[in-house]
């Protein structure tokens, strides 16, 4: 389906430090792949970043369906009401009428916890993040906060960044055969690069460390996906 923004929020209680690593990750990530789309200013099928940050709607009532973030989180909290349902979360975006209208993606920084309802059985409690291809990368905050060093919890947050904003565009590629690992029904690159296989705040921040040493985020192979994926968006052949 053509998509031709990505819709950028984050929930109230994410921290301005938070926000901007969100938001640095994804112009790192355009200034790897500006090049390969050829002359600049001829061809830049990008999609457009539209930032809304902790958003609300003043003019509806603010306990209306789809009148503020907070609306997202409180449909999407798990029946403990202490972690986002994954599920529920994705239910709000893909009925939201904004996608009926303007098809988007929506890639969302939150400081709760995430409860992995659908890519593993049983659901997997705290994760980094979850996704849903071509619709929506919904990434936690809340496991690096226990990394007492600013430095580092950034470096490990912004590894995730990539990782999930990867994820949102559907790479690794599902016809990749080169490189890469199946878990829980999802594919990963086992090159030096951001679409490892990433499940804790550690694992996440010994990533980020040798892709710093490597000088990449991505490795040759996901970044030809992330083009062909995005171009694929940009005409609507996905």
């Amino acid at each position: 389906m053509h998509r031709t923004f990505i819709s950028m929020t984050w929930t109230p209680g994410v921290d301005a430090e938070e926000a901007q690593t969100l938001l640095r990750s994804v112009e790192d990530i355009y200034t790897i792949l500006r090049p390969r789309f050829g002359v600049p200013g001829q061809f830049d099928p990008l999609p457009l970043v539209r930032v809304f940050g902790a958003w609300t709607i003043p003019s509806i009532p603010q306990d209306a369906a789809y009148a503020n973030v907070e609306w997202y989180i409180t449909k999407s909290l798990d029946d403990d009401r202490k972690s986002i349902l994954a599920s529920r979360y994705l239910e709000t975006i893909v009925l939201e009428p904004w996608q009926a209208t303007n098809p988007h993606f929506d890639l969302v920084l939150t400081d709760l916890p995430i409860t992995d309802d659908i890519s593993s059985q049983p659901p997997a409690s705290h994760v980094l993040g979850m996704s849903q291809p071509g619709i929506l990368s919904l990434i936690s905050s809340q496991p690096f906060r226990s990394i007492e060093n600013p430095e580092l919890r950034k470096l490990a947050l912004q590894h995730t960044c990539f990782h999930y904003f990867g994820r949102l565009l559907g790479v690794p590629h599902s016809s990749r055969q080169d490189h890469t690992l199946e878990h829980q029904g999802g594919l990963y690159c086992t090159n030096t690069c951001a679409l490892r296989f990433t499940d804790t705040s550690t694992l996440a921040l010994s990533f980020a460390q040798q892709e710093m040493v490597s000088g990449r985020i991505f490795c040759e192979t996901c970044q030809k996906d992330l083009a062909a994926q995005i171009a694929g968006f940009h005409f609507g052949t996905n």
